[in-house]
């Protein structure tokens, strides 16, 4: 007969080797919880932390914030923070630039489990934090936060004004080394003290049910009212009526249309209905229509907007581009995407353009 695993030892021994074997289970448990001990945890839900951008707050552990740019902003009290992350399964990733204070953004890539954000610590008293997404793919898994034992949230000074900045490629800042946060539409709501989103996606056209640059037939006349960017072919709607109203979209979408050789009356008649949603979605919010760079579907777009202006929308504008940028002076990565020097001359551009119709 097979006998029990446990084997009897005389006297006091046996007592000895199960605490031995106790204290061995402790010590090669995971750190994280004795780490973690002395801290004060902060949930998702924590009411001073302000959301801005495409986040899924349904979960119970944590909340999903999707496309580029999309961010977080909180103010703690104390010396030290680390952020609770989830995974972001592939091909999402979750590359995230952190500031504190307003100072500069550091870069976390595959930013996952509990990220120390203070190894040195910081003076006693009230700090401000912006988490933000550096790419389209990038998902911010955000459980919640560490801070020192007694130390507290506050919220931070709100800016009373929302951009939703909407495009494609040069809207999110690609090729820029740090993408999102280089991008004009950022380096505008910045500077116009703004807060600010980039529902954008690199390669995507305005135009829904044509596949550009070898992405799923899905335009941004239909994403944008979606949760979850291009990569998600079964992401649920955005509720546009009970998310946070902008009071200003800028538009600046057709250099896809172009390339991909749609036809300028489809790309009209698309652009038209775009802009009627929007009107629909946002009563009160100044729309601007920016005619892409280089001349791609500039007409057409700017034809879609006096077609809605002609039907009573007195709240739509055109900006114009020409000669924001030239080829021979570093303005381009390219012969299509501007640098960073390029866009930091559209944001030069594009900043009072907004600030006159806007009054800020």
């Amino acid at each position: 007969m097979r006998r029990t695993g446990i084997r009897r030892m005389p006297g006091g021994r046996f007592w000895i080797v199960l605490l031995l074997v106790a204290a061995t289970v402790l010590l090669a448990a995971p750190a994280t919880g004795r780490m973690n001990v002395g801290l004060t945890p902060i949930g998702p839900d924590d009411p001073h932390i302000r959301y801005t951008g495409r986040w899924d707050t349904s979960g119970a552990v944590a909340y999903r914030g999707y496309w580029s740019g999309t961010s977080l902003t909180t103010g703690f009290t104390g010396t030290g923070v680390r952020l609770r992350l989830g995974y972001a399964a592939p091909p999402a990733g979750s590359d995230l630039f952190v500031s504190i204070d307003d100072g500069p953004y550091n870069l976390y890539k595959n930013a996952s489990g509990i990220v120390n954000l203070t190894p040195e610590r910081l003076p006693g008293g009230e700090h401000t934090l912006t988490v933000v997404t550096r790419n389209i793919r990038d998902v911010a898994v955000f459980k919640g936060l560490l801070l020192d034992e007694g130390a507290r949230t506050f919220a931070p000074p709100e800016r009373g004004r929302l951009i939703e900045f909407v495009g494609d490629s040069i809207t999110v800042g690609y090729k820029t080394p740090n993408v999102s946060i280089e991008s004009y539409a950022w380096i505008a709501g910045e500077r116009l003290e703004a807060e600010h989103t980039q529902i954008a996606y690199t390669g995507i056209c305005l135009t829904d049910g044509v596949s550009c640059n070898g992405l799923p037939p899905r335009g941004m006349s239909e994403q944008y009212f979606k949760l979850q960017p291009l990569d998600y072919a079964d992401s649920p709607a955005w509720n546009v009526r009970a998310a946070a109203q902008p009071d200003a979209v800028v538009l600046n979408l057709g250099t896809n249309d172009a390339r991909a050789k749609i036809g300028g009356a489809a790309f009209r008649k698309a652009y038209v209905r775009f802009l009627e949603r929007l009107r629909g979605a946002y009563p009160a919010a100044q729309i601007f229509v920016i005619r892409p760079l280089n001349g791609y579907m500039a007409e057409e777009a700017q034809e879609a907007a006096l077609v809605r202006q002609k039907r009573g929308d007195g709240r739509l504008h055109v900006i114009a581009t020409d000669g924001w940028l030239t080829a021979d002076t570093g303005d381009y990565t390219d012969a299509l995407h501007p640098s960073v020097q390029g866009n930091e001359k559209m944001a030069d551009r594009l900043v009072p353009e907004l600030g006159r119709v806007m009054g800020w």
